[in-house]
């Protein structure tokens, strides 16, 4: 989570609320810089999102006999499990 300018490190909360709102730059408190995800990063965080949420909402369900609220509660816990790592693996840049 080092990001270049001035080698200051975000918190891990400071990047995830910056995915959670609509990708939000961060910028630095000590050199003022401006740090925007990527393009990549985007593009690697829709498809991790939609994609699997796609397969199991309309496939598993009905192969599993899956209640509404056993396929709600499992998307849940999975876009948990998936966006809390999510400040690690993104890339920004200044």
């Amino acid at each position: 989570m080092n990001l270049k300018k001035c080698d200051t490190q975000f918190s891990w909360s400071k990047i995830y609320k910056s995915l959670m709102i609509a990708y939000q730059p961060i910028v630095c408190s000590q050199c003022n810089t401006s740090h925007k995800i990527a393009f990549s990063s985007r593009i690697m965080v829709s498809i991790v999102i939609v994609l699997p949420l796609t397969i199991f909402l309309f496939l598993i369900p009905e192969q599993l006999y899956l209640s509404t609220f056993a396929t709600v509660s499992s998307l849940v816990i999975y876009f948990a499990l998936v966006s809390s790592l999510f400040p690690f693996l993104v890339k920004y840049n200044s």
